[in-house]
């Protein structure tokens, strides 16, 4: 740090919403940070986004719940955000990839092993007909078995009732173009 400020006064000027006090821990901990992050085998983008992400959450937390930190220190209690946000990026690329693999492997088996009656190539048509955004929820739900919060974490739906409803919104296209064969 390039000037000393106490732990104290520093954690009331956030509380107080001083933009300067927010300026000065974020300058101060930004390399360290990044330091940080490469142990956890990050590009330096995802690094710093995740550093922004760690600033924001703990500004708003001291001054939207007026966060006071007895056990720890700012930097303490900073780097643990980073380190939990550092975890979820890790762990939803992980699973990402995995799905990328496990789709490539069944589609081989399923062109390779498995030849297809006379409904399931109607279906495959008819799934040809709707949107890309569709198919892939629909491949995720019903062929990977994922559940919802599953398809929420690894993709860039809000929540929860988001999935559901375009799944819902989805199935009915799928039925109407079944039912119109």
């Amino acid at each position: 740090m390039v000037e000393h400020i106490r732990e104290e006064d520093l954690q009331q000027r956030l509380r107080a919403d001083d933009k300067s006090a927010l300026e000065f821990i974020y300058k101060s901990y930004k390399s360290e940070f990044l330091n940080f992050s490469k142990r956890y085998d990050l590009n330096i983008d995802d690094a710093l986004d995740i550093y922004q992400d760690s600033v924001i959450a703990m500004y708003q937390n001291f001054v939207m719940n007026q966060l006071e930190l007895s056990n720890s220190t700012i930097k303490t209690y900073l780097f643990g955000i980073g380190k939990h946000k550092i975890y979820k990026v890790s762990n939803l690329n992980k699973t990402r990839l995995k799905i990328e693999n496990d789709i490539e492997e069944s589609e081989e088996v399923i062109t390779k092993e498995h030849q297809l009656n006379y409904y399931q190539k109607q279906l495959s048509e008819l799934i040809g007909n709707i949107s890309e955004s569709c198919r892939e929820l629909l491949r995720l739900f019903y062929y990977r078995n994922l559940t919802i919060q599953e398809i929420v974490d690894l993709t860039q739906y809000k929540d929860a009732n988001t999935v559901k409803s375009h799944k819902s919104r989805c199935m009915k296209r799928l039925k109407s173009l079944v039912k119109s064969k």
